[in-house]
């Protein structure tokens, strides 16, 4: 399911954007899968659980990478939650952030993937994760949510308060605050005043979705 969702939606962008052909070569399903797999055979047991490696490389052909040209960017994002959705799926946790990067190798051939995994301990802050693309990093400093330009994270959506949500650390994690705003914090579908997030979380403000990652 993790990987279908990733299929799905890079399929609907290379569809709505279509400079080049996206059916009849490499997938990035078949990236992830490769991606996966190398995750698993790598993890490591720890106190705290499994430990999933957080530092993926991926190299691909000259071919394939051409393919995705323009698409670099959307690629490394879905690949990397990708990663993120199959932790939280097999109960692993991290050493630090995802960080997902793509390489050409000219000695592989078209359709060949080569990927390698390593665990690389980052910094303690937790990140917020926006589901079009943009990280924060969470500090000391609550980081607001609303419609302000004067904000942390400044949403242009019509049904999002000036002034709407705070997310801040706490010393379990971390956790979301509606700041009374008109239309309401949901967090896995329930409207929500203040409560205390995981990383299985799905936080929704307006038409956007937020997912905290601990490392």
């Amino acid at each position: 399911m993790v990987l279908k969702g990733v299929e799905n939606r890079l399929e609907r962008l290379f569809e709505r954007t279509l400079q080049r052909p996206f059916k009849g070569g490499l997938q990035p399903i078949e990236i992830g899968q490769r991606m996966i797999r190398e995750i698993d055979l790598t993890r490591r047991l720890s106190n705290q659980g499994p430990l999933s490696p957080n530092q993926i490389r991926v190299w691909l052909s000259p071919e394939d990478a051409d393919r995705f040209e323009g698409f670099q960017k959307v690629l490394i994002s879905e690949l990397a939650e990708t990663v993120r959705q199959h932790a939280i799926s097999e109960g692993y946790n991290f050493v630090g952030p995802v960080e997902v990067e793509v390489f050409i190798d000219d000695d592989l051939h078209r359709g060949d993937v080569a990927v390698q995994t390593d665990f690389a301990a980052g910094e303690a802050e937790p990140r917020l994760l926006l589901d079009d693309g943009r990280t924060f990093r969470l500090g000391d400093k609550p980081l607001i949510v609303g419609r302000s330009p004067e904000v942390e994270v400044v949403i242009n959506d019509a049904n999002v308060s000036r002034r709407h949500a705070e997310f801040w650390r706490t010393a379990d994690g971390v956790a979301v605050r509606d700041l009374q705003s008109t239309n309401g914090t949901f967090v896995n579908g329930h409207r929500i005043a203040a409560v205390s997030l995981s990383p299985r979380d799905d936080v929704t403000i307006g038409a956007l979705h937020f997912r905290i990652e601990l490392a």
